[in-house]
């Protein structure tokens, strides 16, 4: 007993520093290796001349715990707006064939260029540098300059390329919160990455994406948008 009150005692008294220690202070943030202002141009300057390719496959994985447990894997090619999703497996079961889904109307919500935050849509302030390698990233708070459903918060922009390498993200409804990291593959810059989390009801919901194999062809076939045909059926033989 007297161990235990001992140690109790010891994990509530107020830590104290040896004599020949001098106390921690926190250190100060690093300055920055180029002023924020010549960095946020160079981040406009670089998001107006970042190509976007015009065709694209890739495939992604995606695991998510909370309302629905679910564990899958995914192929999309990709042109313009045209997206064709090919399911490949499911909770560890591989789908053959896939199960195919078709969108003539549906944007790339991963886009760089659909979640950037711009300076003409948000204000930036400066907030640390984070090393990177051999060189620094500039981390930058976002507030938006007008009211949505849902906003960018930060911003972590590359100091080599000047474009970001990571966002986060919050939404309105349930309280949502995420991030999307982002890299070069070839010359173009896409997702990598995506998380979020939202409580609804009682529930927390989580869900990660990892996007990879990418590829990126000149076109695609014509009959890659058509919608698929369902498998004949047969009736049983009496």
């Amino acid at each position: 007993m007297i161990g235990l009150l001992t140690l109790a005692a010891a994990l509530l008294a107020p830590p104290t520093a040896p004599p020949d220690v001098p106390p921690l202070h926190p250190r100060p943030t690093p300055p920055p290796a180029i002023a924020p202002a010549s960095m946020l141009a160079r981040y406009a300057e670089a998001l107006a001349a970042n190509p976007t390719p015009a065709v694209l496959s890739f495939e992604y994985s995606i695991d998510q715990t909370g309302l629905r447990d679910l564990q899958q894997t995914h192929r999309v090619f990709r042109s313009g707006n045209s997206e064709r999703d090919e399911l490949l497996s499911a909770d560890g079961k591989k789908l053959v064939p896939p199960s195919i889904r078709i969108f003539l109307s549906r944007r790339n919500r991963y886009a760089l260029e659909a979640l950037a935050p711009r300076p003409e849509a948000y204000r930036f302030r400066y907030l640390n540098s984070v090393r990177d390698g051999r060189h620094t990233d500039e981390v930058f708070a976002t507030t938006p300059r007008a009211p949505g459903n849902a906003a960018i918060v930060q911003v972590t922009i590359d100091g080599l390329t000047a474009l970001p390498v990571a966002i986060h993200f919050v939404t309105r409804a349930h309280g949502g919160t995420g991030s999307v990291t982002f890299a070069r593959v070839q010359k173009y810059w896409v997702a990598t990455s995506a998380t979020a989390a939202a409580t609804v009801g009682q529930t927390l919901a989580i869900e990660h994406l990892a996007f990879y194999r990418y590829r990126f062809p000149s076109t695609l076939a014509g009959s890659t948008f058509s919608t698929p045909r369902p498998l004949p059926s047969f009736r049983p033989t009496p």
